[in-house]
């Protein structure tokens, strides 16, 4: 195994060692939560005492990790077909402005003698490096951009309705409220209260105002809602889409259905419904009736049977043979941790098999075909 190839194995966890990929993220993730914590807590005067030379030593261990991080995977971008592009590619996108910003301005702020406040500002700033290793982060990203439009009109609304109420209560109160005396500053009022906050360090003297600014608050309820509202739907169509994406994957790695169409393999998905089981349950026993087969969406699952004892994990699939014979279990299936299994009901599969027969004979060919395979294969 090359050096390029150990250093992106170790670093994508895929499809080389994924235990020391793990070891290698949560590493990574303890000295970047070490380092935020200590650069937060350095701002309280005094606070270490006679353990500061120590707190030094591991915030400059913990710095020293990360660029050690930067300069492994410069190196693993450095292996790509296309030398210049990948180190390009990975110095100037997200990620590598994230993983350069985490320690470089620190060191080089120890080095030339810059203010401590570089090294605050930057400290806190490398927990961005986090964003790697957080798929929400992702996938909020992911929603701001699909949403952009939608956000962009709100925001506009929002300031629309800040000028106009800041403008009309600075002509009712001006003469007689300091805090609204220009629009500018009737804007923070209008701001605060649009935002349902209510400093109250200005507020509407006249009555006129104290009307015009109860409007203003009950209308704030709704506007400042409208941003949210776009990104919960936001996260709600993402994470649908994820998860339909996933499942459709799923359902199209098994050899029973890897003739049909796309169209027909994202309707079996919409057939599979989502259970949890913990650690040490069974899910199958041998005898139990087959009524339905199982994706493993998360965890492990161990099946012992006639054929020996063996481990799945996500992204496999158990129980296919039922879909077509209702014969009983031939092996046990226990869960070796918490796992997420989608399951696909008999009963739901002769449904959507009854009004398609070719679909249900080119899927009994496949499963012949399949089961011949492990009967000649299999010890004799």
């Amino acid at each position: 195994m090359g050096a390029t190839a150990w250093l992106r194995g170790t670093l994508s966890g895929e499809p080389m060692a994924p235990k020391r990929a793990r070891l290698y993220r949560l590493l990574l993730i303890a000295a970047i939560l070490c380092f935020t914590a200590l650069t937060a807590i350095d701002t309280i005067p005094g606070i270490w005492g006679d353990s500061d030379a120590a707190i030094r030593l591991l915030g400059q261990s913990c710095l020293t990790l990360l660029g050690v991080d930067y300069l492994v995977r410069l190196v693993a971008a450095a292996g790509a077909d296309n030398l210049l592009a990948g180190v390009a590619g990975y110095m100037f996108g997200a990620y590598g402005l994230f993983d350069l910003l985490a320690f470089a301005p620190v060191m080089a702020g120890a080095v030339l003698g810059w203010s401590h406040d570089v090294e605050t500002a930057f400290g806190i700033l490398g927990f961005l490096k986090l964003a790697r290793y957080s798929p929400a982060l992702e996938t909020l990203g992911a929603v701001l951009m699909a949403e952009l439009r939608p956000l962009a009109s709100a925001m506009f609304i929002m300031s629309l309705l800040v000028l106009l109420t800041s403008t009309v209560l600075y002509f009712v109160e001006r003469d007689i409220n300091p805090g609204m005396g220009s629009i500018p500053q009737a804007m923070w009022w209008s701001v605060v209260t649009l935002a349902t906050l209510g400093y109250g360090d200005v507020v509407p003297m006249s009555a006129l105002g104290k009307i015009l600014g109860t409007g203003v608050a009950v209308l704030g309820l709704g506007m400042f809602a409208l941003p949210a509202s776009i990104l919960a739907s936001g996260f709600t169509e993402e994470m649908r889409r994820q998860n339909f994406v996933n499942t459709w994957h799923l359902v199209a790695k098994v050899p029973f259905f890897s003739s049909l169409q796309a169209s027909q393999i994202a309707q079996l998905a919409a057939l599979l419904k989502l259970v949890r089981v913990i650690k040490g349950e069974h899910v199958v026993r041998i005898g139990d009736e087959g009524d339905c087969m199982y994706f493993i969406v998360s965890g492990q699952v161990e099946v012992s049977g006639g054929a020996g004892t063996f481990v799945l994990k996500g992204g496999d699939f158990f129980g296919e043979i039922a879909l077509l014979e209702r014969r009983p279990r031939t092996a046990n299936v226990r869960a070796l941790s918490r796992c997420q299994l989608l399951v696909l009901d008999a009963r739901d599969f002769q449904q959507f098999t009854a009004s398609s027969p070719e679909i249900l004979e080119t899927i009994r060919r496949t499963a012949q075909s399949r089961m011949s395979i492990n009967q000649s294969n299999a010890p004799q």
